[in-house]
C-alpha cells in the first residue's frame, strides 16, 4: 500500500486536473480494511508501523470492487459511498448486443432471430425450472452459474465454430449450430442424466423442427440440417458443417493404443466421452479461452486434458492467414490444501522470461498453456478467501500481477488457463463464482456402462493379443 500510494502521489505535468484511483478488486478482508480505515477519512492518511504517515493527494480516491460486505465492519462501511449492482438490472442484452457488433453482418439478422426465440426461454428453464407459465424442478448443475455467464459462454462456442474461414453458414446451418452451442453452454453444466434428457426435450421443442431416426444405422445415416435427430439426445451428437449434418460422437472415436510407457495410470481408451471433450477443448484452448472440467473422480477429466495439450504440442504447425503460429509449452501444477498464492506466483515465474522490465512471458515464438488440477482445493482462510484463486483471478483478469520482490506491477503475455475440479464436498471448496465465470466451463459425466464396457474389452482385446 505504502509504494502504491507512494506512485500516486506523484506529480506529473497537468496532474493536478487528473483523477486518480486505487481498485480494490476482490473480497474484502478485515485483516487490511481496518488499515484502510483512516485513509477513507477525510484526511486521507495511511500510518505505517514505523509510525511514517502517507497523505493521500485531493486527486487520489479509494474504489472498492467486491461480491459481498461480509467481513465488513461498520466502521468500513459507514465511511464509503454504495452502489449496489443488480445482476438483474443489467441482464445479458447488452452483453450480446456488444458481441453482435464484432460479428459478421450477414448472420446478423439470423443471430438477432435466434437469440430472441432461445435464450430467455432457456434461461427460465435452467435457472428457475420455468417451461411457459409451468413451474417444474429445475436441473441440478454441477456449479452455480448466472443468465450472463451462460450467454457468454453460448457466445465463445459460436465464435469457435464459426470462424471466419467458415464464412457465413446458410440459415438452416447456421441454427443448428445454434442449436449445437446451447446443449454446450446453457446444457454444459447440468449433472444429472434425467435433467440431460429433460433440457434435451425442452431444446427440441423450443427448436420446432421435425425429428428424424435413422435406425439402427444411425452411425452411416446422419441427418441434415433442417431436421434434428430423434435417438438418443442432443448431447451425443456435434454437428459438421463440411457436410451440413448431424453425426454422433462415435465417428469420431479412434482405435485404442496403449501407452507407450506401457503404465496402466496413462492408459486412456477413446470413448464418446473423450473425444466429446479433446473436441471441445480443440475449440476453446484455440480461441484463447481459459476452459474448465468439473467432475467427479474418475471421469477422466485429467487424462483427457493431459493427452489433449500432448497432443497438441506434438502436432505439426499450419500456417493460418498473417497469424503467427506459437508453439506451446506446458506446465501442469497441482492444488492442494496446503498451496498458497506465493507458490502459484513462484511456480509460474519459474516459467516465464523477463521481456522487459514490466513485461514477462514464456521465450520468443511460444505460448504457455497451465494446467491446473484440483483447482478448489486450497484452504479457505478466516475470511473465506482462497488466496491462490484470488492471485489466479488477477492473472486472468488483468494479465498482470506484483511483483512481490520489487512490488512492480508485471504484464504476463502469451499464456493460456486449463484446469479440472471436482464438485465441492469432501475436502474440495465451492470457488468464487467471479473466478469460475472467468471460464468456459464444462460438466464431465461418469461414462455410461455401455462405455465402460468398450473400455475393459479394449484393453482385455489388446491384452491378450500381446501373450498370443
Amino acid at each position: 500500500f505504502s509504494n502504491i500510494f507512494r506512485n500516486m502521489n506523484k506529480s506529473t505535468e497537468g496532474g493536478e486536473r487528473e483523477r486518480r484511483y486505487v481498485v480494490f478488486d476482490g473480497d474484502v478482508d478485515a485483516k487490511w480494511v481496518e488499515d484502510m480505515n483512516s485513509v477513507m477519512d477525510d484526511n486521507k492518511l495511511l500510518t505505517l508501523p514505523n509510525g511514517e504517515r502517507i497523505r493521500l493527494s485531493p486527486q487520489c480516491s479509494l474504489l472498492f470492487e467486491v461480491g459481498d460486505l461480509q467481513y465488513a465492519s461498520p466502521a468500513t462501511v459507514s465511511r464509503v459511498g454504495m452502489v449496489y449492482l443488480d445482476p438483474i438490472n443489467l441482464g445479458w442484452i447488452p452483453f450480446a448486443y456488444s458481441w453482435k457488433l464484432r460479428r459478421n453482418k450477414d448472420e446478423v439478422e439470423t443471430m438477432n432471430e435466434l437469440f430472441d426465440q432461445y435464450i430467455q426461454a432457456l434461461i427460465n428453464f435452467v435457472l428457475e425450472g420455468m417451461i411457459d407459465d409451468t413451474v417444474v424442478a429445475p436441473p441440478k448443475l454441477v456449479v452455480p452459474t448466472s443468465d450472463l455467464n451462460m450467454v457468454r459462454q453460448l457466445c465463445t462456442m459460436l465464435q469457435t465454430v464459426i470462424t471466419p474461414a467458415v464464412g457465413v453458414p446458410e440459415p438452416k446451418a447456421l441454427q443448428s449450430i445454434f442449436v449445437f452451442c446451447c446443449i454446450w453452454s446453457f446444457g454444459a453444466l447440468i449433472s444429472e442424466e434425467a435433467d440431460r434428457a429433460r433440457f434435451d426435450i425442452f431444446l427440441k421443442k423450443l427448436c420446432g423442427w421435425p425429428l428424424q431416426d435413422s435406425g439402427e444405422n444411425f452411425l452411416t445415416r446422419f441427418v441434415g440440417a433442417g431436421s434434428l435427430p430423434e435417438r438418443k439426445t442432443l448431447y451425443d451428437y456435434y454437428f459438421d458443417l463440411e457436410d451440413n449434418r448431424w453425426k454422433p460422437w462415435e465417428v469420431l472415436t479412434s482405435p485404442f493404443t496403449p501407452p507407450p510407457d506401457g503404465k496402466f495410470s496413462s492408459v486412456l481408451v477413446p470413448t464418446v466421452d473423450t473425444e466429446r471433450g479433446m473436441w471441445l477443448l480443440e475449440k476453446i484452448v484455440g480461441n484463447r479461452t481459459p476452459v474448465m472440467f468439473v467432475g467427479e473422480s474418475g471421469t477422466a477429466k485429467t487424462v483427457t486434458i493431459q493427452a489433449f495439450l500432448r497432443k497438441l504440442k506434438n502436432r505439426e504447425r499450419v500456417q493460418v492467414g498473417d497469424e503467427v503460429q506459437l508453439d506451446e509449452m506446458l506446465l501442469e501444477m497441482n492444488f492442494s490444501s496446503r498451496t498458497s498464492s506465493l507458490d502459484a506466483q513462484r511456480t509460474l515465474e519459474d516459467n516465464v522470461e523477463k521481456r522487459t522490465n514490466v513485461v514477462l512471458g514464456p521465450p520468443a515464438k511460444k505460448r504457455l498453456l497451465v494446467f491446473i488440477d484440483d483447482v478448489n482445493m486450497p484452504k479457505v482462510d478466516l475470511y473465506g478467501t482462497q488466496q491462490p484463486i484470488a492471485f489466479l483471478k488477477l492473472l486472468l483478469e488483468n494479465r498482470c500481477w506484483y511483483d512481490r520482490k520489487d512490488l512492480l506491477w508485471k504484464e504476463v503475455r502469451d499464456t493460456q488457463f486449463l484446469a479440472a475440479m471436482g464438485p465441492p464436498g469432501g475436502g474440495r471448496n465451492s470457488l468464487d463464482p467471479r473466478f469460475v465465470s472467468l471460464f468456459t466451463v464444462f460438466n464431465v459425466p461418469f461414462p455410461s456402462d455401455d462405455a465402460l464396457r468398450a473400455i475393459y474389452l479394449q484393453i482385455l482385446e489388446d491384452s491378450y493379443g500381446n501373450i498370443s
